[in-house]
């Protein structure tokens, strides 16, 4: 038998990109990974800090976000989120650069909730 392909990682299969900040992340954050009942994998973006984000539109970081998914699909990730809203700037970017389903913030439900 010939065993082919597979992920770098497996049994943990949320991918987070997170911003690049330094606050303490108790449990309930996302950034805390004792929040999650299962295994998550983190990629930080460098550089992503929340003012730049927030206030700056992100300005000039959507290759690195995409970047950082496709980093999370290469060590095992079946599917994205992020730990900022904002980031639905970028969810037709980022759901385009992966072969994963990608929910940049919680607004991304609204349209099956109101169907």
């Amino acid at each position: 038998m010939k065993v082919s392909g597979g992920k770098a990682i497996y049994g943990a299969s949320v991918g987070i990109l997170m911003l690049e900040a330094r606050f303490p992340r108790i449990p309930g954050d996302m950034g805390h990974a004792g929040t999650w009942d299962f295994p998550v994998l983190y990629r930080v973006v460098r550089d992503a800090s929340p003012d730049r984000v927030v206030r700056r539109g992100a300005e000039g970081l959507l290759p690195e976000f995409i970047a950082a998914a496709k980093a999370l699909v290469a060590d095992g990730a079946d599917g994205i989120t992020t730990n900022c809203g904002f980031l639905s700037l970028f969810q037709t970017q980022l759901s385009e650069a992966v072969d994963v389903p990608v929910m940049t913030s919680s607004l991304m439900q609204v349209a099956m909730v109101n169907s």
